[in-house]
């Protein structure tokens, strides 16, 4: 079936629409930690009251259709319920309201209230069920609606109207405190509810016109929108300005009386009470003469001597008279114990003191922490300035924070500057990896054409929350140490072809030598063969073969002394240049060319310090240091440590040697020193003997130790060597520091 709406259910769809708005403010209620505990539970109850007065409204709104008369009836009767609890819920939210600024003997009316409220609710229903309160229900223009009977009217008039009456007197009574205009807005909404509600549902129907007689829902509406703004503003700024002040004196150290114009006291606060030796009650409009005879006739006064009789304290007393709108209403003695203020004062001064010692102290370490941090800021600047790289910072916003005296000097000033990009890809990489550096090596040409080298550093920087906070940049001129590299390069390179050179060198002397005996024996036989060949017609041939044969072995003779003799002058117009040379960077060489074969099961080890130098020719020294190493590894087949030594070492006397003698004087000893199986005596007499080995075939040809030999001795440098079958064999040589004599030989 079709719902069913015309303008008879007007009153209805009020109803209806005032639940919707009520609804969220009961939400709010119910929720709100802002309302006053008290005034919250009220406040909900009144609006609980007026959600189910208009509920019930709307349900006895519905059209005949939907309810049967006496089920509308007892709706009817029900909502006599709401309406009474109505105005006495008004009533008590007023009352809690008003608090403090309540005026005596509305408590009492309250609970007179109390029980008209619960007699009017019995009444109300009894009369109602039993047909006294409703004579009917009639059909308006606007809607149902029930025909109130004389004593309705009057129901509604004492249990109803009373009780907003009352409220709004009490409201009234307020608007006197700090919350007047609430208390102001809440009179008015309630006055002009009770005559318009009188004036639409009473007067104006009994000369025969009806605007709407159902009006008293609407206004009590607004009578509850208004409460409920109301309660939400005083609890927001809810003060009790009175209660403060009160407070405000009880808490004052001093004695405080309020006097009336009759010289009664009015107020006493604990101090006073105190020194008087009384309770509250005990004071309390009493005369002043009872307790301070001496102050009498009252007037003006300040800082009057008064001695207390009850206690026996000394009091300073000053009177001063209160005015209220320039009317005489009383005054105020203020009463300081002497003793106590004395005690006080001597504190006062005493801790005086200690702060004023306290603030010389502060003051004197915050001069010398002022003076401590000027020093370290100097201190900082001047070590970022020297610094022999150039340094930055840049702030989260890409702004320079600090440069350092080098680095303006490349590139200028650029305090609080910003580039264009605000940061470079490195930059951006060492933000967006906190807690890593960004690293790269940058190279460029300078304005003189020279290749320049620099590694570029940048750091992330953090603040106290450990956030990123910004960068700090480092440049450095890296250019000397990769030319250094750049020469350390091609010393190797130099070092590896002179090598090569003085191995070719000596192979084939070697070979020329022996071939050249070969030849020998051939030539021999060859004569041999001559003379005992007969003389005839049939050795003619061989004759000639023989012949021939002689002028073949002559050339190659001639080829093997030409060949032989270019090798040793070419080997003897190799100029050797001798300088001073660190010995330390030889052994880094030395290890890093040894480390590309090196078994895993050798370590080396390095004993000098950076400052050792050696005089001779670097590419010697290096080519003994590498023959030794190559044989000390070659030594160690089950692994083991080579060890390179350098020490300054002072020879008072001559020391003779199996290979040679070496003279007083001052030296660098140079150890070469392995792990490895040893040398028996007889192996340790021929090691330095031209192509002696005890190495299988194809594992070396027994020259790399004689070439040593010749190079120590050409360097005026002297040899020794020990060796333990199973323990190992060190090779130690004792070489100059400075040049030596002409006339220097080698035993």
């Amino acid at each position: 079936m079709d719902f069913e709406f015309d303008i008879h259910f007007l009153h209805g769809t009020i109803s209806l629409l005032i639940c919707i708005v009520l609804l969220p403010m009961l939400l709010s209620a119910i929720l709100s930690h802002t309302f006053a505990k008290q005034l919250q539970k009220r406040l909900v109850y009144l609006l609980l009251l007026n959600i189910l007065w208009n509920s019930l409204a709307f349900l006895e709104q519905l059209p005949a259709s939907y309810i049967a008369d006496s089920t509308r009836m007892v709706i009817y009767i029900l909502g006599v319920f709401c309406w009474i609890q109505y105005g006495y819920a008004i009533f008590c939210i007023i009352i809690d309201l008003a608090g403090n600024n309540l005026r005596p003997g509305w408590k009492t009316v309250q609970r007179f209230l109390n029980g008209w409220n619960l007699l009017g609710i019995l009444l109300c229903l009894f009369t109602g069920f039993s047909g006294y309160f409703y004579t009917g229900i009639t059909l308006n223009w606007y809607g149902y609606t029930a025909e109130n009977s004389q004593f309705a009217n009057i129901a509604i008039l004492l249990f109803l109207v009373l009780p907003v009456a009352l409220a709004a007197i009490i409201a009234y009574q307020s608007i006197r405190t700090n919350a007047y205009r609430i208390y102001r807005i809440v009179f008015s909404i309630c006055a002009t509810s009770i005559i318009a509600g009188f004036l639409l549902d009473a007067i104006l129907p009994a000369f025969g016109l009806f605007i709407y007689a159902e009006s008293a829902s609407i206004f009590l509406f607004i009578i509850t929108v208004t409460l409920f703004f109301s309660i939400f503003a005083i609890s927001k700024t809810e003060m009790d300005l009175p209660k403060i002040l009160n407070e405000i004196v009880q808490s004052l150290e001093k004695g405080v009386l309020i006097l009336n114009s009759n010289g009664n006291v009015e107020l006493a606060n604990r101090a006073a009470l105190q020194m008087f030796g009384v309770g509250s009650k005990a004071i309390l409009q009493k005369p002043i003469s009872y307790f301070l005879p001496s102050i009498l006739p009252l007037n003006e006064m300040h800082n009057i001597p008064a001695i207390i009789q009850k206690t026996n304290v000394a009091t300073s007393v000053s009177v001063s008279p209160l005015y209220s709108n320039n009317i005489f209403i009383g005054y105020r003695i203020d009463l300081d114990d002497m003793q106590k203020s004395q005690e006080s004062k001597q504190k006062n001064s005493i801790l005086e003191k200690a702060f004023q010692d306290n603030l010389n102290s502060i003051n004197a370490r915050f001069l010398s922490l002022q003076k401590l941090n000027r020093s370290q800021s100097l201190f900082l600047q001047s070590l970022l300035d020297y610094l022999p790289i150039r340094l930055w910072s840049k702030k989260q916003i890409g702004s320079y924070s600090q440069q350092n005296k080098k680095d303006i000097q490349e590139r200028g000033y650029k305090i609080s500057q910003i580039d264009d990009p605000p940061f470079t890809d490195l930059e951006k990489q060492a933000l967006q990896s906190p807690g890593k550096i960004a690293v790269r090596n940058e190279t460029h040409i300078d304005p003189n054409g020279k290749k320049r080298w620099e590694k570029h550093i940048c750091i992330p920087m953090f603040d106290e929350a450990n956030r990123v906070d910004g960068i700090l940049g480092l440049i450095e001129d890296t250019t000397d140490f990769h030319a250094l590299e750049e020469e350390r390069n091609q010393l190797k390179e130099n070092l590896l072809k002179a090598s090569n050179f003085e191995d070719m060198s000596n192979v084939a002397g070697g070979l020329a030598h022996d071939f050249n005996n070969i030849l020998a024996v051939v030539i021999g036989y060859r004569d041999l063969a001559e003379t005992t060949l007969p003389k005839n017609a049939e050795t003619a041939r061989a004759e000639q073969y023989l012949e021939k044969m002689q002028h073949s072995l002559n050339n190659a003779t001639d080829l093997v002394k030409r060949t032989y003799e270019h090798l040793k002058a070419r080997k003897s117009d190799q100029e050797k240049t001798f300088a001073h040379f660190n010995v330390s960077l030889v052994f880094d060489e030395i290890e890093e060319s040894l480390q590309a074969t090196l078994p895993p099961n050798i370590k080396i080890i390095k004993n000098s310090s950076s400052d050792m130098t050696a005089y001779g020719n670097p590419t010697d020294f290096h080519r003994v240091m590498l023959n030794m190493g190559k044989n000390a590894i070659l030594a160690m087949k089950d692994g083991g440590t080579l060890t390179y030594s350098c020490q300054k070492i002072d020879i008072p006397e001559k020391i003779v040697t199996a290979y040679s003698t070496i003279p007083a004087g001052s030296y660098l000893l140079i150890s070469v020193e392995d792990t490895g199986s040893g040398m028996n005596p007889d192996v340790v007499k021929h090691i330095f003997t031209p192509y002696f080995t005890t190495r299988p075939p194809g594992e070396g040809m027994g020259i790399g130790l004689s070439v040593s030999l010749q190079l120590i001795k050409a360097a005026n440098a002297y040899i020794d060597v020990k060796s333990i079958i199973g323990k190992g064999t060190t090779f130690k040589l004792y070489w100059p520091m400075t040049k030596t004599t002409e006339d220097e030989k080698h035993g």
